[in-house]
């Protein structure tokens, strides 16, 4: 897979706009009553039944991302406070490749975890607090959560399935893989995650609907692709059976026009399944590349992660527009990552990106060297270009509305593996709970506070006491 891969265009989809918030309809639950006069019928009283229509109570979709060995921060940030697409760009920093999405960032320094500094592996307790905002116990490959992660916190909240564990990394390493999704218990328990995206894409190949630009291999109900991808009516498919009931000696005047009314509003209400049915679509998605991955799929580590990385996030924009999954997390890089990114100044070096981070060819001790400094910089922006490739799925599916993609790293920076002022880069507005409009902030709280906010935002209901810590949001974030 390369760069040129594009995402879903937005200017040939009329009914995808960037920017553009989108309705929230249970496609599934609507096209399963169509066929039938009894889709959504309002009450009527010249008839003995009464039916309903099974409509989504506007979800919210969450996507924590975490990747691997900090960021070279004097050459990741812009300037503070408002962030415009012409000034990002125009950033020589790594968060300038995600310029074309600057009206639905926010950018947070300040953040810590509950522990200052790491007390054995800092890679592995860093990864275990991510998204438990809880001190880790133990290191190393037997570093182990104290708690519940905030994506299991979520499902367990909403209580419509499990959180979703992905990842993108080496897992032959076989000394700090999982360690970012938590079940609850006294001691959280790791849960695996799927490293090879063709799992999450045959899972959606059976529910997305037919689409002349994705080889998907299956597709939805031909009744689903009448309605979605031709735009044909309800109306129009019942309409001997409308009539007939229309007729019906027993309504009433009122039940006439009620009835009337009611299919009225169907009509509209495709309009915004026109919409989703787009959004829940292989669009855009590189498909040859997962069905490449069906078998023999084999990580190798010069290079590949980044292209993982962009087709987990692709999926799951698909996932997310079609109401298939509610809350995902990313390991982004093993705890000690072995990749070997061909960047112009690993040239010479050709180090792992672990010994990259420590400024030293050595996995227990730190350097100086600059070359591996100056080579860290241009792997995150790297990294950078990937995020904003990934977030290209999300927009372009209208998704800044009805979601957040939650960015961060399990350590603040290389050298150190300090666990102060963790970098953090939040996509979209979680359905206007989120400030956004582009934002650069400092703030100063802890990791509890980031989970508690953005709980808070993907379930609906005020959530201050997750973690540990002082309790609250960060209020410089809530609308």
């Amino acid at each position: 897979m390369t760069r040129s891969q594009e995402p879903m265009n937005p200017t040939t989809r009329p009914k995808l706009k960037l920017g553009a918030k989108q309705s929230r309809v249970n496609r599934r639950a609507f096209l399963r009553g169509a066929g039938t006069v009894a889709i959504g019928l309002p009450f009527l009283e010249g008839l003995p039944e009464r039916s309903a229509w099974a409509q989504n109570d506007n979800p919210i979709f969450s996507f924590f991302i975490v990747s691997a060995h900090g960021v070279v921060h004097d050459r990741f940030w812009p300037e503070m406070g408002a962030l415009t697409q012409e000034g990002l760009a125009a950033s020589s920093n790594a968060t300038a490749a995600l310029a074309n999405h600057a009206a639905n960032l926010t950018l947070l320094q300040g953040v810590n975890y509950p522990m200052r500094s790491p007390t054995n592996c800092g890679h592995a307790q860093g990864l275990c607090m991510a998204l438990t905002a809880r001190a880790s116990q133990g290191g190393g490959r037997d570093a182990q959560s104290t708690g519940i992660s905030a994506d299991v916190y979520i499902a367990d909240a909403l209580g419509g399935g499990e959180a979703l564990a992905l990842y993108a990394g080496n897992k032959r390493n076989g000394y700090i893989v999982e360690r970012l999704s938590f079940n609850g218990g006294g001691a959280g328990q790791v849960r695996p995650a799927d490293d090879n995206p063709y799992g999450l894409y045959q899972s959606l190949t059976g529910l997305v609907g037919n689409d002349s630009s994705a080889s998907t291999g299956t597709t939805g109900s031909s009744l689903a692709d009448e309605l979605v991808l031709t735009r044909t009516s309800v109306n129009d498919l019942i309409r001997d059976e409308l009539e007939a009931l229309l007729a019906n000696p027993a309504l009433s005047t009122e039940d006439r026009a009620r009835l009337q009314q009611h299919f009225d509003s169907i009509r509209d209400a495709e309009v915004t399944m026109g919409e989703i049915g787009e959004a829940c679509s292989m669009a855009g998605i590189n498909t040859s590349a997962l069905e490449a991955m069906q078998t023999g799929f084999r990580f190798d580590t010069n290079g590949m992660i980044e292209d993982v990385v962009e087709l987990h996030m692709q999926l799951v924009a698909v996932a997310f527009g079609c109401g298939l999954h509610r809350t995902v997390s990313l390991q982004w890089g093993d705890g000690t990552d072995q990749t070997r990114y061909q960047v112009p100044s690993n040239q010479s070096l050709n180090w792992p990106f672990h010994h990259v981070s420590h400024r030293a060819p050595s996995d227990g001790s730190s350097g100086t060297n600059p070359t591996a400094e100056a080579a860290h910089a241009e792997v995150d922006a790297l990294r950078m270009q990937t995020l904003a490739a990934g977030l290209d799925h999300f927009a372009a599916r209208g998704l800044q509305d009805r979601s957040f993609v939650y960015w961060s790293s399990h350590v603040s920076d290389g050298p150190t593996h300090s666990f102060q002022n963790l970098p953090i880069i939040i996509w979209g507005n979680a359905g206007g709970y989120i400030k956004t409009g582009g934002q650069h902030l400092s703030v100063e709280a802890g990791m509890n506070n980031m989970m508690n906010t953005l709980i808070s935002a993907a379930t609906g209901t005020t959530v201050e006491d997750f973690g540990e810590g002082n309790a609250g949001q960060i209020a410089e974030l809530i609308t």
